[in-house]
């Protein structure tokens, strides 16, 4: 990824990375509660929360991933205006400049002025917004580099964002055991009423067997949501960079469904706010 950003285009070449951590607080109240003690269930939560956050970067770092630190309450507020009107960004870089004690903006700041939504896009103040869910990922296999038309080679102003939920392993068993049992008898009474197994049923019952190996090796399950904003000046501009994106993801062998009637929402789905799965 490093030498593929390190060749991309200059244009291209303004990333920001952020990973984003979320608690449930009814799955963890127990360590919530022990952590809090005599302080409170909220400084509890927030005991568990830096402990996580701790361990995550302690992941991230052995993965090889440079972890710059944890965002204080003025750079996230910024980080929030910054995706409401990306045009945003000199005037808050040179406001860093000019103020080095600055830290990031008044959090009462991160939100637009002014903001309107439509059936097809999401208008906050200068900036048009279009969201899409990425609704099927790669079906055959894939390099390391799959997503870089849609991270480098693009020339829009957009963020993807992924959202991932760890599954409790005895969920995950029992999904994956009812869904075996589901395809065995499905594919006995197929046989019986004489139908043809298909290539896709095949596939289908390699993938759920592939997926108990898995669970039997000790891997953990996932569920995950892609989303993908784009943003533009003009609502003219917003469309043709919307055809870019829609070719930049086919490129990467990715179906996009832009998530008509539902913009407002989703386009909080690309903020760092770990939204988006239902």
């Amino acid at each position: 990824y490093l030498e593929l950003t390190s060749s991309a285009p200059a244009v291209s070449r303004d990333h920001e990375l952020f990973v984003s951590l979320q608690i449930d607080a009814r799955q963890a109240w127990r360590q919530i509660k022990r952590a809090g003690g005599k302080n409170g269930l909220d400084a509890g939560a927030c005991a568990v929360l830096m402990r996580e956050l701790e361990a995550l970067a302690e992941h991230l770092t052995a993965a090889d991933v440079r972890v710059v630190g944890a965002l204080r309450p003025g750079m996230v507020a910024a980080v929030i205006r910054v995706a409401f009107d990306p045009w945003s960004r000199p005037g808050l870089a040179r406001l860093q400049a000019t103020d080095h004690d600055r830290d990031g903006i008044d959090e009462a700041a991160a939100w637009p002025i002014g903001a309107d939504t439509s059936w097809s896009h999401y208008r906050a103040d200068g900036a048009f917004h279009a969201t899409y869910w990425i609704a099927s990922w790669p079906r055959i296999d894939v390099g390391a580099a799959f997503l870089s038309p849609l991270l480098l080679q693009a020339q829009m102003v957009r963020a993807i964002a992924v959202t991932i939920e760890p599954i409790s392993p005895l969920k995950a068993i029992r999904e994956v055991e009812a869904a075996r049992t589901t395809d065995v008898a499905d594919r006995e009474l197929r046989g019986r009423m004489g139908f043809m197994d298909t290539a896709r049923r095949r596939r289908h019952t390699d993938a759920v067997s592939r997926r108990e190996e898995e669970l039997a090796d000790g891997h953990a399950a996932m569920r995950f949501a892609g989303y993908v904003t784009v943003s533009a000046r003009t609502f003219e501009e917003l469309e043709r960079n919307c055809s870019e994106i829609e070719h930049a993801a086919q490129m990467s062998r990715l179906e996009l469904l832009r998530l008509y009637g539902q913009q407002e929402d989703a386009f909080t789905y690309t903020l760092p706010l770990c939204r988006g799965l239902r």
